[in-house]
Protein backbone atom coordinates (compact mmCIF):
# COMPACT_ATOMS: atom_id res chain seq x y z
CA UNK A 1 0.00 0.00 0.00
CA UNK A 2 1.02 3.33 -0.90
CA UNK A 3 0.95 6.22 1.50
CA UNK A 4 1.06 10.28 -0.19
CA UNK A 5 2.62 12.65 2.36
CA UNK A 6 1.90 16.49 2.79
CA UNK A 7 4.88 17.65 1.54
CA UNK A 8 4.01 15.07 -1.77
CA UNK A 9 0.74 17.67 -2.69
CA UNK A 10 3.29 20.37 -2.08
CA UNK A 11 5.97 19.69 -4.18
CA UNK A 12 3.96 18.81 -7.18
CA UNK A 13 4.74 21.22 -10.08
CA UNK A 14 3.37 22.19 -13.31
CA UNK A 15 6.72 22.44 -14.95
CA UNK A 16 7.25 19.41 -15.49
CA UNK A 17 6.08 19.41 -19.07
CA UNK A 18 8.92 21.87 -19.87
CA UNK A 19 10.93 19.21 -22.17
CA UNK A 20 7.61 19.11 -24.16
CA UNK A 21 7.18 22.51 -24.78
CA UNK A 22 11.07 23.07 -25.66
CA UNK A 23 9.98 20.08 -28.12
CA UNK A 24 7.29 21.75 -29.63
CA UNK A 25 9.06 24.80 -30.21
CA UNK A 26 11.63 23.00 -31.76
CA UNK A 27 9.48 21.72 -34.63
CA UNK A 28 7.81 25.17 -34.86
CA UNK A 29 11.03 26.38 -35.58
CA UNK A 30 12.43 24.11 -38.24
CA UNK A 31 9.28 24.17 -39.80
CA UNK A 32 9.41 28.04 -40.25
CA UNK A 33 13.04 27.17 -41.40
CA UNK A 34 12.06 25.05 -44.09
CA UNK A 35 9.36 27.01 -45.10
CA UNK A 36 11.48 30.31 -45.64
CA UNK A 37 14.16 27.97 -47.35
CA UNK A 38 10.95 26.44 -49.73
CA UNK A 39 10.27 30.39 -50.47
CA UNK A 40 13.89 30.86 -51.50
CA UNK A 41 14.80 27.56 -53.58
CA UNK A 42 13.49 27.77 -57.47
CA UNK A 43 12.43 23.91 -56.65
CA UNK A 44 9.24 23.95 -55.18
CA UNK A 45 9.06 20.18 -53.85
CA UNK A 46 12.23 20.10 -52.55
CA UNK A 47 10.88 20.76 -48.98
CA UNK A 48 7.47 19.97 -49.31
CA UNK A 49 7.50 16.33 -47.68
CA UNK A 50 9.80 17.31 -44.94
CA UNK A 51 7.31 20.43 -44.35
CA UNK A 52 4.39 18.12 -44.50
CA UNK A 53 5.68 15.68 -42.06
CA UNK A 54 7.06 18.71 -39.43
CA UNK A 55 3.30 19.73 -39.98
CA UNK A 56 1.52 16.95 -38.62
CA UNK A 57 4.65 16.22 -36.04
CA UNK A 58 3.68 19.37 -34.81
CA UNK A 59 0.07 19.07 -34.66
CA UNK A 60 0.47 15.59 -32.76
CA UNK A 61 2.92 17.48 -29.75
CA UNK A 62 0.43 20.50 -29.54
CA UNK A 63 -2.83 17.63 -28.89
CA UNK A 64 -0.31 15.96 -26.51
CA UNK A 65 0.46 19.48 -24.56
CA UNK A 66 -3.23 20.63 -24.55
CA UNK A 67 -3.69 16.72 -23.47
CA UNK A 68 -1.20 17.22 -20.57
CA UNK A 69 -2.54 20.65 -19.45
CA UNK A 70 -6.34 19.21 -19.28
CA UNK A 71 -4.28 16.52 -16.85
CA UNK A 72 -2.22 18.60 -14.74
CA UNK A 73 -5.26 20.98 -14.33
CA UNK A 74 -7.58 18.16 -12.60
CA UNK A 75 -4.64 16.92 -10.37
CA UNK A 76 -4.34 20.49 -9.33
CA UNK A 77 -7.47 20.91 -8.24
CA UNK A 78 -7.44 17.52 -6.50
CA UNK A 79 -4.17 18.34 -4.77
CA UNK A 80 -5.30 21.52 -3.42
CA UNK A 81 -8.54 20.19 -2.00
CA UNK A 82 -6.36 17.17 -0.72
CA UNK A 83 -3.95 19.98 1.14
CA UNK A 84 -7.04 21.73 2.25
CA UNK A 85 -8.08 18.62 3.96
CA UNK A 86 -5.03 17.80 5.29
CA UNK A 87 -4.73 21.02 6.84
CA UNK A 88 -8.34 20.25 8.77
CA UNK A 89 -7.41 17.23 10.09
CA UNK A 90 -4.24 18.83 11.11
CA UNK A 91 -5.48 21.20 13.20
CA UNK A 92 -8.34 18.87 14.71
CA UNK A 93 -5.59 16.33 15.65
CA UNK A 94 -3.43 19.35 16.53
CA UNK A 95 -0.05 17.91 14.55
CA UNK A 96 2.32 19.15 12.10
CA UNK A 97 0.46 18.64 8.69
CA UNK A 98 3.68 17.52 7.87
CA UNK A 99 3.40 13.81 9.94
CA UNK A 100 0.13 13.38 8.06
CA UNK A 101 -0.18 10.61 5.04
CA UNK A 102 -2.49 9.52 2.68
CA UNK A 103 -3.45 6.28 0.64
CA UNK A 104 -4.93 8.36 -2.14
CA UNK A 105 -4.15 11.28 -4.10
CA UNK A 106 -7.67 12.42 -4.05
CA UNK A 107 -9.85 12.52 -1.74
CA UNK A 108 -12.26 9.66 -0.97
CA UNK A 109 -14.40 8.00 1.22
CA UNK A 110 -13.06 5.51 3.13
CA UNK A 111 -9.51 6.36 2.20
CA UNK A 112 -6.92 5.84 4.70
CA UNK A 113 -4.88 8.29 7.14
CA UNK A 114 -1.89 7.64 8.77
CA UNK A 115 -0.97 9.97 11.62
CA UNK A 116 2.23 9.58 13.25
CA UNK A 117 1.61 5.74 13.89
CA UNK A 118 -1.73 5.61 13.90
CA UNK A 119 -4.42 4.59 11.03
CA UNK A 120 -7.35 6.49 10.46
CA UNK A 121 -10.34 5.76 7.84
CA UNK A 122 -11.73 9.35 6.87
CA UNK A 123 -15.67 8.90 6.70
CA UNK A 124 -17.27 11.98 4.24
CA UNK A 125 -20.53 13.20 3.76
CA UNK A 126 -21.69 13.02 0.28
CA UNK A 127 -20.87 16.32 -0.52
CA UNK A 128 -17.04 15.62 1.02
CA UNK A 129 -17.95 19.19 3.57
CA UNK A 130 -17.61 17.14 7.06
CA UNK A 131 -15.41 14.07 7.77
CA UNK A 132 -15.06 11.89 10.30
CA UNK A 133 -11.67 9.92 11.59
CA UNK A 134 -12.13 6.39 12.88
CA UNK A 135 -9.42 4.02 14.42
CA UNK A 136 -8.52 1.33 12.13
CA UNK A 137 -6.24 -1.67 11.75
CA UNK A 138 -4.34 -2.40 8.57
CA UNK A 139 -3.59 -6.40 8.19
CA UNK A 140 0.07 -5.89 7.09
CA UNK A 141 1.24 -2.25 7.76
CA UNK A 142 4.89 -3.50 7.15
CA UNK A 143 4.13 -3.55 3.38
CA UNK A 144 3.65 -0.02 3.57
CA UNK A 145 5.51 2.53 1.34
CA UNK A 146 5.55 6.33 1.92
CA UNK A 147 6.19 8.84 -0.97
CA UNK A 148 7.36 12.34 -0.80
CA UNK A 149 9.00 12.53 2.65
Amino acid sequence: MEFFTYNYFVNQSSNSHIYQYLLVILVLLIVLLLILRRSKNKSRLKYRDLIILLSLLLVFLIGIQTNDYQKGKAEKGNYSQMLFFLDAVSKKKLVDPETISVNYKYLKDEMVLKINNKYYQVNFNSDFTTFKLEDTVLVNDESIKVTGK
